[in-house]
């Protein structure tokens, strides 16, 4: 074997088998599509007082309502 098989089979050796290298990878993309998913879902089915906008606004008026009394 040539001194360059010899590097390249060492560094694969460390390598997973195939199979458990694309479980990984598949794995990983499917956590990453379900986090996006999960976001995107979380901001169309957010309540309006729940959005930040209008908690300012709410903070506003509170605290426009206790100066008041």
């Amino acid at each position: 074997m040539s001194g360059m098989e010899e590097i390249i089979s060492r560094i694969l050796g460390f390598m997973p088998q195939r199979s458990v290298f694309w479980t990984a990878v598949l794995t990983s993309t499917i956590i990453i599509v379900t986090q996006y998913v999960h976001g995107l879902l979380n901001k169309l089915v957010i309540l309006p007082w729940m959005k930040p906008e209008n908690q300012k606004k709410r903070q506003q008026l509170l605290q426009k309502d206790e100066q008041e009394q």
